[in-house]
């Protein structure tokens, strides 16, 4: 592995627009060590009706600006190409993310794969597609990142497709619909590398990748019967970012609050690396040509545990051989 830098996320609901506590949660990640941070859309009020707002994009540049921090950027997690209800606005936003991705110097925009076709359904405003509109909602997506990625290369930014984890409410949904289990593979189809894999190679473009997140891979792998390291594998040569927290794999009871989902070690926790069951040293090793950034995501009720959570990840790449030093990134060789 090549580390570019260690970075920490910024979650969008702690910041929630608040300007001083951006500062804060910068200031903290600094402090700690960390030499990237993931900036939220969501949080930072940059973009309104899919349109990017100047001013509001000088003030965050302004805010950043003293930091020794690089930036990665997430774009918001409903956003989706495959199976949005208005695909001109889900362009629109994305555009807009990768140019304040590139206003803020940023390598890599995260957006979760469109490969989640449930969310209609659960809002009452669809019934769930059939295998034909799975298909071409696919091919949309595929379409929608074909048209992205040119400006994306102009604006020397990758769109990094994130994988995703099962719910207990889809398979509710399911259950309801009168539908087995093992299909919700069908409908979060990007709960596979596999199927992420087969919208970047559909796409074939350089400026588009694959964010692997190792959490929710832990747990979709543990719903589907699947096995971790291999998927790691499958999704190695397209990866391009790279996020990490902790989890037991253990599916959501329904409940939401995070002092019971702890208690109970269940669901997506975004725990420090190290505080639960994730194998990230046989991880890691099926990663061995991956270049970037490693970026954890540790919700803000363990923010007080960052310093633990970033000398964890460097103790588990130690101790497995990889060489922990950060890189320069590409384009500040030579």
């Amino acid at each position: 592995m090549k580390i570019h830098g260690f970075g920490i996320d910024i979650p969008d609901k702690h910041i929630d627009g608040r300007e001083q506590v951006l500062v804060h949660t910068l200031t903290q990640a600094q402090t700690v060590g960390f030499s990237v941070a993931e900036l939220p859309i969501p949080g930072l009020n940059v973009i309104m009706n899919g349109e990017l707002i100047r001013e509001r994009v000088e003030t965050i540049l302004g805010i950043i600006a003293p930091f020794d921090l690089r930036f990665s950027v997430h774009a918001p997690g409903r956003t989706n190409l495959a199976f949005g209800v208005d695909l001109d606005m889900e362009c629109r936003v994305l555009e807009a993310c990768l140019r304040f991705t590139h206003a803020v110097g940023g390598r890599v925009l995260v957006y979760h794969s469109g490969l989640q076709a449930l969310d209609a359904a659960r809002t009452g405003t669809a019934s769930l597609p059939g295998e034909d509109e799975l298909a071409r909602g696919a091919e949309r997506e595929v379409a929608a990142l074909q048209k992205l990625a040119p400006i994306a290369e102009d604006l020397g930014v990758v769109i990094g497709m994130e994988n995703g984890d099962p719910h207990l409410w889809e398979y509710a949904l399911l259950m309801r619909a009168g539908k087995a289990r093992d299909d919700l593979a069908l409908y979060h189809a990007r709960m596979r590398t596999s199927a992420i894999v087969a919208q970047a190679e559909a796409v074939n473009h350089s400026n588009v990748g694959i964010t692997l997140d190792l959490g929710h891979l832990h747990l979709a792998t543990r719903a589907l019967g699947e096995d971790f390291l291999e998927a790691i594998s499958t999704a190695a040569p397209w990866v391009c970012h790279l996020h990490i927290n902790d989890n037991f794999g253990k599916l959501d009871a329904g409940f939401d609050a995070e002092g019971d989902r702890l208690t109970y070690g269940e669901a997506d926790l975004h725990l420090p690396p190290g505080w639960a069951a994730i194998p990230f040293a046989a991880a890691f090793n099926h990663l061995d040509d991956y270049e970037g950034d490693i970026v954890l995501e540790i919700k803000s009720r363990y923010r007080d545990h960052l310093g633990e959570a970033l000398e964890n990840t460097r103790r588990i790449l130690i101790d497995n051989g990889h060489d922990t030093r950060e890189g320069k990134i590409p384009s500040e060789v030579g």
